[in-house]
């Protein structure tokens, strides 16, 4: 009978819990009028007031994201901002009241003060979207990424293989991709990145690699040049969207260490370092 009763316990607690929860919010929402039973205002009245919170809650949040593009502004010349860009901006700013992701707002304007046109508004809009799980997996996903050659979109390298014969001869060459779930990218996080548009959802695959030329793999602060083995050397990779690569400015580097020990090892199969 104990058991039940603290099971009971629990569950009077949760509903006390969520009712208290639920008055927080609607108050501090101002649409608790009729919760609270106040005769003394009507319903216009509240509305107003509640428009009055909402205003002043979003001039906060648009003065806390200024202050923080103040700091990543430097003095390089700046350039004019397209009225319509900053309209939209604003637009949506206005509403963002996390720490984290008002920081991420800030540097969008900083950046876009000092190179217009760094960001489109559908990025702003995919990035309005995104929850802050979401923007987490987008952090593992930029940390997985890399330039290759002298193209400036970002890829995830899965695999790299050389199917020349004589290689397969002598060579025991890892045919199977990279596992990205070991490096905290499972495939449900990958699919959500997909679905905002971030990532294509398609396995790519390079090809026809010239042979007498250097290939710059750049794996944030891990530079290397490599050449393709014969023409046999192929890499399979996914690729960031548009909107991925101008998201991805936001976000420093961080080098996942096992991942590009795996990535190295990939490499060997298809280049020369």
């Amino acid at each position: 009978m104990s058991g039940n009763n603290t099971n009971i316990n629990k569950v009077e607690s949760n509903i006390l819990n969520s009712i208290q929860q639920l008055r927080k919010v609607s108050k501090d929402r101002g649409i608790d009028g009729m919760l609270t039973v106040n005769k003394h205002t009507t319903f216009e009245h509240r509305a107003i007031q509640r428009v009055n919170q909402e205003q002043i809650k979003q001039q906060q949040n648009l003065e806390s994201i200024v202050v923080r593009a103040n700091n990543f502004c430097d003095d390089v010349t700046s350039e004019v901002i397209d009225p319509d860009w900053l309209s939209a901006f604003m637009s949506m700013a206005k509403d963002i009241s996390g720490p984290h992701m008002q920081t991420l707002w800030g540097k969008i304007f900083a950046l876009e003060l000092s190179h217009s046109g760094s960001f489109s508004v559908k990025s702003l809009r995919t990035l309005n979207q995104m929850t802050q799980r979401e923007a987490q997996m987008f952090q593992v996903a930029c940390n997985l990424s890399s330039q290759v050659g002298y193209d400036t979109n970002r890829k995830i390298i899965l695999n790299c293989q050389n199917t020349n014969k004589s290689f397969l001869l002598f060579n025991k060459p890892q045919f199977k991709s990279i596992n990205l779930g070991r490096h905290k990218l499972p495939y449900s996080s990958f699919l959500t990145l997909s679905e905002l548009g971030l990532i294509h959802n398609n396995e790519l695959e390079m090809v026809n690699l010239p042979r007498d030329k250097d290939l710059p793999i750049n794996y944030g602060e891990e530079k290397l040049t490599v050449k393709v083995k014969n023409r046999s050397s192929r890499m399979k990779y996914y690729r960031f969207t548009n909107i991925g690569d101008e998201l991805a400015k936001l976000i420093p580097h961080e080098n996942n260490h096992e991942y590009f020990s795996e990535l190295t090892s990939h490499l060997h199969n298809a280049f020369y370092f």
